[in-house]
């Protein structure tokens, strides 16, 4: 068998046009998409592997077999096609997303192999947002998929969520930030340094983390926006004389909620009073709650639940 070997400096992506089995040697880092591999995937000596592919130690493409060798100076790889078996060789770090390969993937002789086991929602290309490679960027407006993303440093951005939405991210250095309401974020990592920032109105959870320093950085919920009346407004609104008034303030220092019992991020107080009014303020106080109630944005009914199933949060908004 004749051996095709070629030399390149910097990045190299395998699109398709190569013929296999191929085999990348020596890069630097090496993302390897969905249904990118039509054949095995072996993956020799790497220091560290993330993958949500099971894994293997034997080698199933072995070095004989090779027909298309790809070599120099090589920085990162991409593997986004290969009509066959992908051998990749002496790599740093190695980030292997689900159903990458159609057949086996093996990873002798890793120094480190970070495994887990996800299957995303769909198809890489039917995401509201797909990316692959190096520093890419996208955006969607009222998604309803989410994002799949391979590569190193992309910036995505996802706003007026109000459907359930995945990421899905393999790589490192990745940064989404999602925005909207009434809705729930669902995030698998796989690799390292990736972060995820969600707005105050929406649920997120990580469902798979294979790899390190991963963050989901959720706002909390405002305890502002669960207050109807405010002790000012109140005041305002008594205008003179002898007035019964109700108003709601923020609470400081508990991080349950004693009414429904749930940790909270945001908790407020129901207050009354009876007094004596003049322009605005009271003069004389005849009556004040001594234990105002409490509820926060799970219990309050003017808080906005993520929670809520799909049709009861179109209810809500229509």
């Amino acid at each position: 068998m004749t051996r095709n070997a070629s030399t390149y400096d910097g990045d190299v992506t395998l699109n398709g046009s190569e013929r296999p089995p191929v085999e990348l040697r020596d890069p630097a880092d090496v993302f390897v998409g969905g249904a990118s591999v039509a054949g095995d995937l072996t993956v020799q000596n790497a220091e560290y592997v993330f993958t949500h592919a099971p894994v293997t130690d034997d080698a199933a493409v072995g070095d004989a077999a090779v027909e298309t060798e790809i070599r120099g100076s090589l920085e990162d790889g991409y593997v986004q096609s290969v009509d066959g078996d992908v051998l990749l060789g002496d790599a740093e770090d190695v980030f292997v997303a689900a159903d990458a390969a159609d057949g086996a993937v093996s990873a002798p002789g890793a120094e480190n192999v970070y495994a887990g086991d996800a299957t995303p929602a769909a198809a890489p290309d039917d995401y509201d947002v797909s990316t692959f490679g190096w520093k890419q960027s996208g955006s969607a407006t009222d998604p309803d998929t989410g994002v799949y993303a391979v590569g190193m440093a992309h910036d995505i951005d996802l706003t007026k969520v109000s459907s359930d939405v995945e990421l899905y991210l393999v790589g490192h250095g990745h940064e989404v930030r999602v925005e909207g309401r009434g809705a729930a974020v669902s995030v698998h990592f796989v690799g390292y340094d990736n972060t995820v920032s969600v707005g105050p109105y929406l649920a997120s959870s990580v469902e798979t983390d294979t790899g390190f320093d991963n963050a989901v950085d959720a706002d909390p919920y405002p305890a502002e926006d669960l207050v109807e009346m405010s002790r000012s407004e109140a005041y305002s609104n008594a205008g003179f004389g002898r007035r019964k008034v109700t108003f709601q303030e923020p609470a400081d220092g508990d991080e349950w909620c004693p009414n429904c019992g749930k940790p909270a991020e945001a908790i407020i107080e129901r207050h009354q009073m009876e007094a004596f009014f003049l322009f605005g303020w009271p003069l004389w106080t005849f009556e004040r709650s001594t234990n105002p109630a409490r509820e926060c944005e799970h219990c309050s009914p003017n808080a906005i639940h993520a929670e809520l199933s799909a049709s009861e949060r179109r209810e809500i908004f229509d």
